[in-house]
């Protein structure tokens, strides 16, 4: 492992490191994942140097790489955006790049830890989402993990030329304590 940050069965998320911008871009790039993140624009891997260099620089950003433990390599970025220290809330992002990679647990155990350690080290108070009703699978791993569905913004964005519903997911400090309880 290179630089682990937090460590889980199949995966570890770590800051990211120079060369990952490869993975990272690849999520908004290949027609897979941005099927379902709704990318429409492209993105160079030196627009990603950038980018991350930006995320590092701005406290309401936690942005990692996701790795798999075996074998040791980068296959996606995970993230709280939009972190609000004062009312104790975050977004949530993730995004598995290579569909060979979907599947296989890796977002499940991704989005558990990053819940355990908003909860557990930034003591955030709510984790939000959004995901197209049309993402099944995410949804489910979201519903198993313990999110909820807190409403439906109707026709919220344009994709492959028709307007997609989106789910607004979240879940409170106390439902997770509930949880693990």
């Amino acid at each position: 492992m290179k630089n682990p940050f937090i460590i889980g069965t199949k995966v570890y998320l770590r800051s990211p490191e120079p060369g990952d911008e490869k993975i990272i871009a690849l999520s908004e790039n290949h027609p897979d994942p941005r099927e379902t993140l709704f990318y429409a624009l492209p993105v160079s891997n030196d627009e990603y140097v950038e980018r991350i260099q930006n995320y590092k620089k701005d406290s309401r950003i936690i942005f990692f790489t996701v790795c798999s433990v075996s074998p040791d390599t980068p296959i996606g970025c995970t993230a709280f955006f939009r972190i609000d220290w004062v009312g104790r809330m975050a977004t949530f992002y993730i995004a598995i790049a290579e569909k060979e990679n979907w599947s296989k647990g890796f977002g499940k155990e991704t989005t558990q830890l990053m819940v355990d350690y908003a909860f557990e080290t930034l003591n955030l108070n709510r984790i939000q989402l959004h995901v197209t009703v049309e993402n099944k699978r995410a949804v489910k791993v979201y519903k198993d993990i313990g999110f909820k569905i807190e409403g439906t913004m109707k026709q919220a964005m344009f994709h492959q030329n028709h307007y997609s519903d989106f789910y607004l997911m979240a879940m409170l400090k106390e439902e997770w304590e509930k949880i693990k309880a």
